[in-house]
């Protein structure tokens, strides 16, 4: 499943990044994915607290608004690297032959992400921090999962497939342009 986003998100959303300054777009993904997994330590740490609380917190409200937040346009940004820089490229590189390769799903648990996502927003919308906590550890090990597969099986094995240095430099270029578009003039 693509990501249906057709604005551009504004610059005041955009995360800090330091990845920009990369020269290879698979140090871009690994760093969104170091920002993505500092923020779900931030998440779990929370969720920790919020599954005996009566009710949210001021301080609870505050972390939940910065993870949140800072999802909220960096995995739209991450899984467009994926979805439509990194997979097209290894779907041409595989060619049809191939029936299963490692990246058969990712689409399918980005859907997923989101979906885990919209549970914990709602139980903030709804004032539920024991919902709250539940939902934030579900996004948490999802989420680290997800990476985890990425990391060690999905981008060794594209960084094998895709090694030819003109497709590098055009994913390259076409990262760098997604994170121009909102804000992160940096790139």
């Amino acid at each position: 499943m693509s990501p249906t986003r057709t604005q551009p998100m504004t610059p005041a959303t955009a995360p800090a990044t330091r990845c920009c300054g990369h020269h290879d777009a698979f140090a871009i993904l690994h760093d969104c994915h170091e920002h993505i997994l500092e923020r779900l330590a931030r998440l779990e740490a929370l969720a920790g607290e919020l599954g005996g609380a009566r009710a949210f917190e001021e301080r609870h409200l505050a972390v939940l608004g910065d993870v949140l937040a800072f999802l909220d346009v960096a995995v739209p940004m991450h899984t467009e690297d994926e979805e439509y820089t990194l997979l097209p490229r290894l779907r041409e590189a595989v060619g049809p032959a191939l029936v299963h390769t490692p990246v058969h799903g990712l689409e399918r648990e980005h859907a997923q992400h989101q979906a885990l996502l919209a549970g914990l927003k709602r139980a903030v919308v709804q004032r539920d921090p024991v919902a709250a906590a539940r939902a934030a550890l579900a996004v948490v090990a999802e989420y680290r999962g997800h990476i985890r597969n990425e990391e060690e099986v999905i981008f060794p094995w594209a960084r094998r497939l895709l090694a030819d240095p003109a497709v590098l430099a055009t994913m390259l270029q076409e990262m760098r342009r997604r994170r121009q578009m909102i804000g992160l003039s940096a790139c």
